[in-house]
């Protein structure tokens, strides 16, 4: 190796050396070379023995680091698998949270609900007792905001307190209150509370009765019954029986808003007066009429041929005296028919049909009149409407739409003089058509009667010609 060296270095730098140089500086080279080469073998060979003393412990320190690699992974790994576990816990427990919230949302809103409406399920006699509790419950609800405990702990007394309420409903209780006599006084008393069912009895144990609904009262109404109801009331122990209404007051309630026949007509005004006069004078006329049309009776007589015959002879006293016995109309018809059967046969009729057309105006009289009041009385009824509407939005104007009562007057006038105005067109129409075909059926048969006489005149005077 090393001649290999010298014959390197020969090749490159002894081309560089002048010719003049002499072997001594060559030698010189060579010696600095051979010993620069030694040196650094040297240097490399105590590189590779120090590389091999520390060889061995780094490799036995890279095995052990990469068995705590190992195990650092290994630990990692399991790590993860927990951590991985550990999440899937946490999004169930989200989950359970989420779940339990909208539980707790529901059930507050079912309790929310509940004290609200709590009242309403109460009698009206029973808000004396339970008021106070109640507001007290829904201020310390909206003091303390929808979930804190507070709210939760009102609610649960409002729950509790209508599960106590039920208990004591099942078998009655009673408490000190108030209520409005029939003067519209405020009386104090006991009030029994039995079921749906409240019952006052006053301190002077005068006035007794059934509990009901006042509108735009805080206080219930007494209804005052018999005097057999109200003793049973006023006796009351706790063991006998007491009244009770299935309707809760509203069959009495009803009653008294109904009110009697004079009141419902008094409520049509001026204009349900003069539909109501007009009725009964049109019911008075068609009883008038229906008597009249019957003494009427215009039958087809059976003895034409007889009265033809002897009015044909000449005999006109014996055919007049023989055409009366023809009752009504129908024999004064029949007479002046025989006092002209010897004249032209159309002459006859016409004068036969003059005696008709001089008891038509009797027949159909008080018939137009019927027929005016069907026609007026539902125009006088829809005018008794706008008379009622215009009163009620004039109250509306002056106390607004606050106070039905208020209102009442106006909206039954308008209504119930319709009413009346229906009441007496309807029957009304019904009976003038049946009297006006009575009146025209009549009239036909006495024109029959007429045509048939002529005719059999006519037959009679040929056979004796």
């Amino acid at each position: 190796m090393k001649n290999w060296i010298q014959f390197l270095f020969a090749i490159v730098f002894v081309p560089l050396v002048s010719s003049q140089e002499t072997d001594q500086d060559v030698a010189l080279w060579d010696a600095e070379i051979d010993k620069r080469l030694t040196e650094s073998l040297d240097t490399y060979r105590s590189f590779q023995e120090s590389i091999a003393e520390e060889k061995v412990p780094l490799v036995r320190e890279i095995n052990a680091l990469e068995v705590e690699l190992i195990d650092l992974r290994r630990e990692v790994t399991g790590l993860k698998r927990s951590a991985a576990q550990q999440q899937k816990g946490l999004n169930d427990l989200k989950a359970n949270r989420t779940g339990l919230r909208g539980q707790n949302q529901y059930l507050s809103g079912l309790m929310t609900e509940y004290l609200n409406t709590f009242e309403g399920r109460l009698h009206i006699a029973e808000d004396q007792k339970y008021e106070d509790t109640l507001e007290a419950l829904r201020q310390e609800v909206e003091a303390s905001g929808p979930d804190a405990v507070e709210t939760v702990d009102a609610k649960a007394q409002a729950i509790a307190l209508g599960f106590e309420r039920l208990e004591s409903v099942i078998g009655g209780y009673e408490f000190e209150g108030r209520a409005i006599d029939v003067g519209g006084e405020l009386v104090d008393g006991k009030i029994f509370v039995y079921g749906p069912a409240g019952y006052f009895l006053s301190q002077s144990e005068e006035r007794s009765g059934l509990l009901s609904f006042q509108s735009g009262a805080l206080e219930p109404a007494l209804i005052e019954l018999d005097r057999v109801f109200n003793e049973a009331i006023q006796n009351y122990d706790g063991v006998n029986s007491l009244p009770l209404d299935a309707t809760l007051g509203k069959a009495v309630t009803l009653s008294e808003a109904t009110g009697s026949m004079g009141e419902h007509l008094r409520k049509g005004g001026p204009v349900g007066f003069a539909i109501i006069a007009m009725g009964l004078l049109a019911l008075a006329l068609a009883v008038f009429k229906l008597f009249d049309l019957q003494t009427l009776a215009v039958a087809m007589p059976a003895n034409l041929l007889e009265i033809a015959s002897i009015a044909v002879k000449g005999d006109k006293e014996a055919a007049v005296a023989e055409a009366r016995k023809a009752k009504g109309w129908m024999g004064e018809m029949l007479s002046e028919g025989a006092n002209h059967v010897n004249e032209d046969r159309d002459l006859m009729e016409d004068h036969m049909l003059s005696v008709i057309l001089h008891k038509r105006p009797q027949l159909e009289r008080f018939l137009p009149w019927l027929a005016v009041t069907a026609a007026a009385t539902p125009l006088m009824g829809l005018l008794g409407t706008v008379v009622g509407m215009i009163k009620t939005f004039t109250l509306i104007t002056i106390f607004g739409t606050g106070d039905p009562k208020a209102l009442s007057s106006g909206i039954s006038e308008a209504l119930i003089t319709t009413e009346l105005g229906l009441i007496v067109a309807i029957p009304t129409l019904v009976i003038h058509g049946a009297l006006l075909r009575l009146a025209k059926k009549r009239v036909s048969s006495m024109e029959l009667a007429a045509t048939e006489f002529s005719k059999i005149v006519s037959k009679v005077a040929a056979r004796a010609e």
